[in-house]
């Protein structure tokens, strides 16, 4: 699917290249636990800081309550944040010095829900096309049961997402 969408295959390398790195990150965070309970733990706000690391140069601001979450959520969750970092990265928020990333999150009694504000990118529309990308990132987000919705201003970009946390623990 990835080589559809790739313009050469040096842009595929990269593009892949990416992804195998968010999901080696997303796995330096699990920690395995030794005693009955053998499901593995990450932090939410280290998993998003370390996809958001080779993309930012202190353009990013986190906040958002302490929130485990398993080594299958991790893992999807790593995707889902490359995919939006590096769209940051291309067009966004994160391609300009003037840009700036805000990514906080909220948990309710069954859910989390997640903003990511990209601000003063010098032009910000929604794309005419649907990449594989973006593809990836609305069907994991529905495949965890979760939603997604996007809204694009002249310089800006909020995306919303809302995930059960049920489905985090996994």
């Amino acid at each position: 699917m990835t080589a559809r969408s790739a313009a050469s295959k040096e842009d595929l390398a990269e593009i892949l290249s990416g992804r195998l790195h968010a999901l080696a990150q997303a796995n330096a965070l699990i920690r395995r636990s030794f005693g009955n309970d053998v499901s593995a733990v990450a932090s939410f706000g280290d998993l998003v800081a370390r996809i958001l690391r080779p993309h930012e140069q202190g353009q990013a601001a986190l906040s958002g309550p302490d929130l485990a979450i398993g080594e299958q959520a991790t893992n999807q969750l790593a995707l889902v944040f490359h995919e939006l970092a590096t769209n940051a990265a291309k067009y966004g928020a994160l391609n300009c010095d003037r840009g700036s990333l805000r990514i906080s999150w909220a948990v309710t009694a069954d859910a989390v829900d997640i903003v990511w504000n990209e601000k003063g990118a010098s032009s910000v529309k929604a794309p005419s096309e649907t990449g594989f990308g973006t593809k990836l990132v609305e069907t994991t987000i529905g495949r965890i049961g979760g939603k997604i919705d996007r809204e694009w201003s002249r310089d800006a970009l909020r995306v919303r997402i809302s995930l059960p946390l049920s489905a985090l623990r996994n």
